[in-house]
């Protein structure tokens, strides 16, 4: 959770290297301890591998403030957040140790183990993340150094199950965790028309009635079915009937518009036959919007502020009108906005709450964290907040940042 992010994070803007086998650590020092923190001793290879980490934040939030990419001196010479960047990369580099520290003190707290296969697992991914990234070795970061790192990963994962799982003192019940995936998520398919022309002009008013016309045709049709599933069915042949009708409609190469007679299909209780296999096939999961838009930032112009305020608007409006207004079982139109119409369809999400689909191992685990995440970094918080830390100067001179190969290059 947290630490997998500053894995990822680390190496997402780099490739591959072609080739590691010539590479030789320009600095050493993989297994000097940089810093002590809760009495876990940090080895230096883990402390320069979360300094790269906080180089790279520091050079994308300069390159957020300027809009290119900063060069290593402009980086080396900036202040963030009122500090020299040296200091703030290897505070941030302390940070992360802290929380790494957090991690391994409250697994050994909890009593937890990790398996042969997670072991195994976090090997693989120790080395697929050292192989992304030819800094690290060049930097005298081990491969030993990524696997501790790699393994944190896994103890984050089961001191959270320790705590959130379905026994777990801080967690719920499965039928509580079903209510809330119920009350959060929607299971929807919906069909959207187009109130603009190809050139994306808006449709006359004698066009727009009729389109609006064959949205509430369309509703009726799918309503006409009985059942979720067969209602689900019946959106897909409303959709291709809508494309059919839009390639109809469409102005050919010479300039004229081919025009045909739309009908709607006569509604009974048999399951849609469909091209796909799939029964759930152009179902969409949507969580329901709890988050407020974000304060408009003085970079701005007045122009983006609204265009996204707008969008953040209709955003937050469908999303209402999903899990507060559409009923569960029935298909509606719904105007998103000047543009376009909607025919919407939300279906029992229970139905596919089984092993094998929405309530399979996995998807659990994904709920829960959902649910608990926030609540899970602030016990996290709590327990790395209080944690000793002692720096080993010499070792924080010796790995400043602009004192490492930041370059991402193959080292051959």
């Amino acid at each position: 959770m947290k630490t997998i992010k500053k894995i990822t994070a680390v190496t997402a803007a780099l490739t591959l290297a072609s080739s590691l086998a010539s590479c030789t650590p320009s600095i050493g020092g993989g297994s000097q301890t940089a810093v002590t923190i809760g009495g876990h001793d940090i080895p230096s290879g883990v402390f320069i591998y979360y300094t790269l980490q906080g180089y790279s934040e520091a050079s994308a939030i300069i390159q957020g403030e300027n809009t290119t990419a900063p060069e290593k001196d402009e980086i080396r010479n900036a202040n963030i957040d009122n500090i020299d960047s040296t200091s703030w990369i290897q505070n941030k580099a302390t940070e992360y140790c802290t929380d790494f520290a957090g991690i391994v003190n409250e697994f050994e707290a909890i009593g937890g183990k990790l398996t042969a296969e997670q072991l195994d697992e976090a090997e693989e991914m120790a080395q697929y993340y050292y192989s992304m990234d030819p800094r690290l070795p060049e930097n005298g970061v081990s491969l030993d150094s990524m696997l501790e790192i790699a393994k944190s990963t896994y103890m984050e994962q089961e001191i959270f199950k320790h705590y959130y799982d379905f026994d777990g003192e801080k967690g719920c019940s499965e039928e509580e965790l079903k209510d809330y995936f119920d009350e959060n998520f929607a299971r929807i398919k919906y069909v959207s028309i187009s109130l603009k022309d190809e050139s994306g002009e808006k449709v006359s008013p004698e066009k727009e009635r009729e389109l609006r016309k064959m949205a509430a045709d369309y509703a009726k049709q799918v309503n006409a079915k009985t059942g979720d599933l067969n209602k689900m069915h019946e959106l897909d042949a409303v959709s291709e009937d809508y494309d059919e009708y839009v390639a109809a409609n469409t102005t050919t190469a010479e300039g004229e518009t081919t025009t045909t007679t739309t009908t709607t299909t006569a509604a009974t209780d048999e399951v849609t036959t469909t091209t796909t296999t799939d029964p759930y096939a152009n179902e969409r999961l949507i969580q329901k919007y709890t988050t407020t838009t974000a304060a408009e930032t003085s970079t701005e112009t007045e122009t983006e502020a609204a265009e996204e305020s707008e969008t953040d608007k209709n955003t937050r409006l469908f999303n209402e009108f999903i899990f507060n207004k559409l009923t569960t079982g029935k298909a509606e139109v719904y105007d998103f906005s000047e543009d376009t119409i909607y025919v919407v369809l939300r279906a029992d999400l229970r139905e596919r709450m089984t092993e094998d689909d929405y309530w399979s191992e996995d998807y659990i685990a994904n709920i829960q964290s959902i649910k608990y995440y926030d609540e899970f970094i602030k016990f996290l918080d709590e327990k790395t907040n209080v944690l000793e830390i002692e720096k080993n100067k010499s070792a924080y001179r010796r790995y400043e940042p602009f004192k490492l190969e930041l370059d991402a290059s193959t080292g051959a």
